[in-house]
């Protein structure tokens, strides 16, 4: 899905197409177009035109082909969508977060706790969806503190240790039950709070298998009754586990980045900041505003160490909080080398950023 920011009237665009070979080398082509706004059919209509001087916007999309997840972009009926007053451009960071996520991977992309169960078992939300909650649970409770990476490996050792057993679906609730709880937190001992964590998904289970017929309910109210489990985990249990879009499950990326772009108020407590999202944020982005801030703040955006060089939102100054000299500092082979041993590959943001830079395509 390309960039598409909200649009009004006809403009000029400045378009580099950059694309990967089989090779693996990159191929950039320059050209310019002028588009249009949005038919009655709601289609964009693109006309090629070589002087058209009134206008210049300008952007740049880059095709890779790795598998970044896809982002649905904020248009115009999304600027006016609630009773609440939104944050001024918004949807201008909103969007330019969309498209920098299209080009790098990062951990919550594979190894988030919606992703481990189909990244383990492809497939198993749609074959087996009982399974898949259990194992979505399972893997919220687990990933409190603790890194996508570490969760996944915790996750995976269970449903090795359970097929091994004897167990076709691996990690479910009647295999877990035969588990004891020293045997669990041998298996997930990398986590963080691993032994409280052990007794949560065992006295889970059987809660489940007593009171919900060996299924995750499907409210908010019911699913944080469990132990270890908090509102964020619910919400994004009902979200993805039986496709219900109640709220917006608030990590540390999400309280951390809606604070930062003054989306929301300051405020030390997650809750806060889920309910003022969900005051103006347009509902249809609650489900997919937890992946795509959890990966760009554990890729681009890190805490304590904002990579401001690499980030796009710095070189078209949207964010208020960006580090201008760092932004404004060219990228040495060091600092390449450096930004590579981060948690996902910067490759194609570099080329995005030094694109942007020497084209003053912002």
């Amino acid at each position: 899905m390309s960039y598409s920011a909200p649009r009004r009237s006809k403009r000029r665009l400045k378009h580099i197409e950059v694309s990967t070979s089989g090779s693996g080398e990159l191929k950039v082509e320059h050209g310019e177009r002028v588009e249009n706004e949005r038919g009655a059919d709601g289609e964009q209509s693109t006309i090629k035109k070589e002087e058209d001087r009134e206008s210049d916007y300008k952007r740049i999309k880059i095709e890779t082909g790795i598998a970044a997840m896809r982002y649905a972009r904020a248009e115009d009926e999304d600027l006016e969508s609630s009773d609440a007053k939104q944050p001024k451009d918004w949807y201008k960071i909103y969007n330019e977060v969309a498209l920098m996520r299209e080009h790098f991977e990062s951990p919550v992309d594979t190894m988030g706790c919606e992703s481990i169960p189909n990244t383990i078992r492809p497939g198993l939300s749609e074959m087996r969806p009982q399974v898949y909650r259990f194992q979505l649970l399972v893997s919220l409770i687990l990933s409190s503190q603790t890194k996508d990476e570490v969760t996944y490996n915790a996750m995976l050792n269970l449903n090795r240790h359970l097929m091994d057993r004897g167990f076709e679906d691996g990690l479910t609730l009647e295999a877990v039950l035969t588990l004891s709880e020293t045997e669990v937190d041998g298996l997930i001992s990398k986590v963080g709070f691993h032994r409280k964590k052990a007794a949560y998904i065992l006295k889970s289970a059987a809660i489940l298998k007593e009171t919900a017929g060996s299924d995750v309910p499907q409210t908010v109210d019911e699913i944080t009754r469990l132990p270890g489990v908090g509102p964020k985990m619910a919400y994004l249990l009902i979200q993805r586990g039986w496709n219900i879009n109640d709220g917006i499950g608030v990590d540390v990326h999400v309280h951390r980045l809606a604070q930062m772009w003054r989306w929301v108020p300051k405020s030390d407590n997650p809750e806060r900041t889920r309910l003022a999202l969900q005051a103006w944020l347009p509902r249809k982005f609650w489900p997919e505003i937890n992946p795509l801030l959890v990966g760009f703040g554990q890729v681009v955006c890190v805490p304590r160490a904002g990579n401001c060089d690499i980030c796009t939102l710095a070189t078209k100054r949207l964010c208020p909080s960006a580090n201008r000299s760092l932004a404004n500092t060219p990228l040495t082979p060091d600092r390449i080398a450096k930004l590579d041993k981060g948690r996902g590959s910067i490759k194609n943001l570099v080329l995005l950023n030094n694109l942007l830079k020497e084209k003053e395509l912002f």
